[in-house]
Order: C-alpha cells, then structure tokens, then sequence
C-alpha cells in the first residue's frame, strides 16, 4: 500500500519545489505537477507532488492522520 502525503508549497525553484509538511521543510520535485504555486497545498508521494489538493482536502488528511496517531499512542504506549 502507499501513502501519498499532504504538504503546503512554501518555495519554487526550476522543477523543485520546498513544501511544509506538518513543520518539515521537505523539498520535492514538481515535475508532475508544473502548474503548482507557492501556497497551494499537494499530494507527495515518492518524493513529487503529484497533484494540487484543496486547504480542506489537507485538513481532512491532517485530521485522519492525528487519528491514527492518538490510536497508534493509546494502542502501544499503554501496554
């Protein structure tokens, strides 16, 4: 299974791209997603955005992964 995660673009250079994901400064490659601009949020996966999300799309991803964290913390931190 793969995961594509969710960052905000906060810089562009060339086909690259630095994106803010929860706090990391991750630079990605926007080769796939050439029309994207600095404040729109993407999808990653293996290192490129490979599409333009909506803030709600990020928030919602942002949600489920908070999720899994809590119930990842409850399920082995406890025992």
């Amino acid at each position: 299974m793969c995961i594509g995660v969710a960052g905000k673009v906060i810089e562009l250079a060339g086909q690259g791209a630095v994106v803010d994901v929860e706090g990391n400064r991750v630079s990605i490659s926007a080769v796939l997603a050439p029309e994207v601009t600095v404040g729109d949020y993407v999808l990653i996966h293996a290192g490129f955005a490979i599409s333009i999300i909506s803030e709600e799309d990020y928030q919602e991803q942002k949600k489920i992964f908070e999720e899994i964290d809590e119930h990842y913390r409850k399920t082995f931190e406890s025992g």
